[in-house]
């Protein structure tokens, strides 16, 4: 029942954003991916939009190679969660070699909040995943570049920030901040389907 209230809530026309506090092993960034899929492959949006934060990282701009080669090591769940969705990552996802643009077959874009300053986020169903990682200041960053026509989807767990200093993290304070706005959906996971060995061992308190 969460996990349908989760997909509904992302796929009502009424929601702009859609925040989901959810545990490890919910399906909650497999739910977001299906559902944001459907809503592009129906002409509803334009494109997919993933955004990780590196984990406060503030040297990912000098690592070596492109920006996809720079950013693709924070994209592996969700690599997972598009093959579980029945999506090729190969052939949907643009890189810098705009082959899968050229071919017209890419119309999902992945990047960290690193590089998004002065972009605008339009005609897109936009994925923040991890955002328990992101401080209010990445978080600001990346919630003020969205357009009029984009749907967000803000996915976290309070309980499992991994930034220095937790009560830095953006996740519950914008949580909290968009509080009885319209246009706004509030969701919970609760049950971790993964195995029993990770249901039991997030009992564990920190």
């Amino acid at each position: 029942e969460e996990q349908m209230a989760f997909a509904n809530a992302i796929w009502n026309p009424d929601i702009d954003i859609v925040f989901c506090n959810a545990k490890a092993g919910t399906g909650k960034t497999t739910i977001a991916v299906g559902v944001a899929n459907m809503l592009v492959s129906y002409g509803l949006f334009n494109e997919m939009i993933y955004i990780m934060s590196p984990y406060g990282e503030k040297k990912q701009g000098w690592l070596p190679g492109t920006i996809t080669e720079k950013s693709s090591v924070y994209f592996e769940a969700f690599y997972q969660a598009l093959v579980n969705c029945n999506v090729n990552p190969n052939s949907a996802i643009n890189t810098d070699s705009m082959a899968n643009q050229k071919n017209g077959t890419g119309y999902i874009t992945c990047i960290t909040d690193t590089f998004l300053r002065g972009s605008t986020l339009d005609d897109a169903v936009v994925i923040l995943d991890e955002a328990q990682n992101y401080t209010v200041p990445q978080l600001k960053k990346v919630l003020t570049r969205v357009g009029k026509h984009a749907k967000v989807i803000v996915i976290g767990h309070n309980l499992q920030c991994d930034l220095a200093d937790p009560s830095s993290s953006g996740f519950i304070n914008y949580l909290h901040h968009f509080e009885g706005q319209e246009r706004t959906a509030f969701c919970s996971l609760t049950n971790n389907y993964r195995s029993w060995i990770s249901q039991y061992a997030d009992e564990l308190p920190e």
